[in-house]
């Protein structure tokens, strides 16, 4: 008993520290502040009854309160924590998402753990642990950074955990794990003809639908690769790995994606072909936008929300809500803060020499970006509609917690690494 004591203790004396400067950058508040009060506002107008416990403004504002708690405890947190324990915590990512596959379905799918009465999303959490363990392992292997044994690893780091979520299914989170460890290789200064290499086979899957595509594709391909001068086996072996990549394009659409992915892609192609069914969501999102013009309809007096014709208004479209309420005039704002937040967020990963911190703050701010332009691009009918909830201002209580974690730790890193 006194051992159990004493390891706890320990873990706690590693996992806590009093903060020496406990200061809120103005960038994150503000910029925090400005997108939560816009998602009340419109939560506040989406809902049937705002003052019931059971609407999506109440349960929102409780998540807020939360997430304040959160983030101010969070300044107490020894960042070296995730670093020390990057591994452990990957690991134990993986069981949660592994115990998802046990839960009773929610919407169609497994991505959610249920104790109790607690319910939570594993993979939202888990996308800050991707960036601690890829942090940790760029960080600590930092001579290596060209060596293509290091890259494998980074890799499948992130796609062992991308393909346990993407058979839950959840196909938009699933990219997010995948894209995080882009721009983090990219920081850490490896070599772009490697980031070439990760990105060409998705590709060359896309463009072998169509011959033409595909063909000019691989002559390009093949001047890249001319060019580079990578070794003539690390050549040859890109080029086939991308021909095979292209060849298994048809078994990868009939066999692995399911088939509302499927319908979201051809949706992505031609919104009409089935205006009733899968092109109903970004048909009806579009004309929402479109209606808004610059100054909005007004609270309240969006017809294409108010009227429901606007499906998941407080999720995956609140952004067409507030395209179609606020106009133009609240698409800027929301563009303008996120360009504050991340500005600020690349330019303190740059003054930091710690690596493992620097990296982190890029990571973090790949996941924010990613999910921007992913909802973006889905609400207008540019990407397909994946899922994936707008920052701070969609619904939902893991992603919102994980956003407010993710500014929170971010606060904690730049206040212990800058004078």
């Amino acid at each position: 008993m006194r051992r159990n004591i004493f390891l706890f203790k320990n873990l706690i004396s590693k996992l806590i520290r009093p903060p020496e400067k406990n200061v809120v950058r103005w960038w994150i508040f503000y910029s925090l502040m400005v997108l939560i009060i816009m998602s009340l506002i419109t939560l506040k107008y989406t809902s049937v009854d705002p003052t019931s416990l059971s609407s999506s403004y109440m349960k929102q504002l409780i998540w807020i309160c939360i997430g304040i708690i959160v983030f101010y405890f969070a300044q107490w947190i020894r960042v070296q924590f995730f670093q020390e324990y990057a591994y452990h915590l990957y690991i134990l990512l993986l069981l949660l998402i592994s115990l998802t596959y046990f839960m009773p379905e929610v919407g169609g799918s497994n991505r959610w753990v249920t104790f109790g009465t607690i319910t939570f999303q594993p993979s939202e959490f888990g996308k800050l642990i991707l960036v601690f363990i890829i942090a940790r392992i760029l960080s600590d292997q930092k001579e290596l950074i060209n060596e293509i044994k290091l890259l494998i690893l980074t890799l499948l780091i992130s796609i062992i955990p991308s393909l346990m979520i993407f058979r839950q299914p959840d196909f938009g989170t699933a990219m997010v794990y995948l894209f995080i460890v882009i721009p983090m290789l990219y920081w850490s200064g490896i070599r772009v003809f490697y980031l070439f290499t990760i990105i060409a086979p998705i590709i060359s899957i896309i463009s072998a639908f169509n011959i033409i595509i595909f063909s000019i594709w691989i002559a390009f391909l093949i001047l890249i690769i001319y060019f580079s001068q990578p070794r003539i086996s690390n050549g040859v072996i890109n080029f086939l790995v991308n021909i095979g990549c292209g060849v298994l394009s048809p078994f990868i659409w009939n066999n692995v994606l399911f088939p509302h992915q499927r319908e979201r892609i051809l949706t992505l192609i031609n919104p009409m072909s089935d205006p009733h069914g899968s092109g109903y969501q970004v048909i009806q999102s579009i004309i929402a936008i479109g209606s808004g013009g610059i100054w909005g309809k007004g609270l309240g007096a969006g017809t294409q929300t108010q009227l429901r014709y606007l499906p998941v208004r407080d999720t995956d479209f609140i952004i067409s809500v507030i395209a179609e309420e606020w106009g133009l005039f609240g698409i800027t704002i929301i563009l303008f803060t996120f360009f504050i937040l991340l500005y600020w967020l690349l330019i303190y990963a740059g003054s930091i020499s710690n690596e493992f911190s620097s990296l982190t703050l890029i990571g973090f701010t790949s996941i924010l970006f990613f999910h921007l332009i992913v909802n973006m691009g889905m609400i207008v009918g540019l990407l397909p509609v994946t899922g994936l909830p707008a920052p701070f201002l969609s619904y939902g209580g893991s992603f919102l917690l994980t956003s407010i974690f993710i500014m929170a730790i971010a606060n904690n890193i730049i206040n212990h690494n800058i004078n």
